[in-house]
């Protein structure tokens, strides 16, 4: 007894799922805990991991993250050749998902990864204000004017009631102006402290720049 075409139309498109299904399963991108890609065991392998970010710098290659997991760091690179926004609304303490790459670079293993291969896992409500990155705010200051934010930085040039917060390379500065009691003082801040600071974003035309109108200063 002969089956029908249309039995064997429908054997082999079975037939043609369950192969796609294995390829399926044996393309799956192997997750390794970011302690095991920051000491090199994976070099040159293309992995997943996950952590949480607690640096961003932009640049004009691409984007650096740094995020973090058992005490341990790793910094992501990310290529920017087809940007998208979407990247920029990360905020310091999100837990991402990033496949890429590992790789050595000045002596420290990376992940270069891509835009699309970063996802947000866990976003962070810590005090139920987002914190961003001076990079983040340097790219589009007009979209923070008049805005009560919170930024993360290292502070830099500290005065009576001025101090600067930049970035980790010092690539992008903010003017932080004082005027009124901060929860640490200012006399108490030394280059390099890592630190967030809360006011309001606005424009000084005396300095024809933008400053942060601090309200509040906490220590990461």
């Amino acid at each position: 007894m002969k089956a029908s075409p249309e039995i064997i139309v429908v054997i082999f498109s079975l037939l043609g799922v369950g192969i796609l299904y294995g390829i399926s399963l044996t393309s799956v991108v192997p997750y390794v805990p970011l302690e095991e890609v920051a000491v090199g065991t994976h070099d040159g392998a293309f992995i997943r991991t996950k952590g949480l970010l607690i640096d961003f710098r932009a640049t004009e290659y691409g984007n650096l993250l740094t995020i973090t997991r058992n005490k341990t760091e790793l910094l992501i690179f990310v290529d920017s050749t087809n940007a998208r926004n979407g990247l920029l609304n990360l905020n310091y303490g999100d837990e991402i998902e990033v496949q890429g790459r590992v790789q050595l670079y000045k002596g420290r293993y990376e992940l270069v990864v891509t835009e699309s291969a970063l996802k947000l896992k866990k976003a962070c409500n810590e005090n139920k204000s987002a914190v961003s990155f001076v990079s983040q705010i340097a790219r589009h200051p007009g979209e923070y004017e008049g805005r009560r934010i919170s930024v993360m930085g290292y502070a830099e040039d500290v005065y009576k009631h001025v101090f600067y917060l930049c970035d980790d390379e010092g690539g992008n500065r903010m003017r932080m102006r004082v005027k009124a009691k901060t929860g640490i003082p200012i006399s108490e801040l030394q280059k390099g402290d890592k630190i967030i600071a809360e006011g309001v974003f606005s424009y000084n035309p005396e300095n024809m720049g933008y400053e942060l109108n601090l309200i509040s200063l906490r220590r990461c």
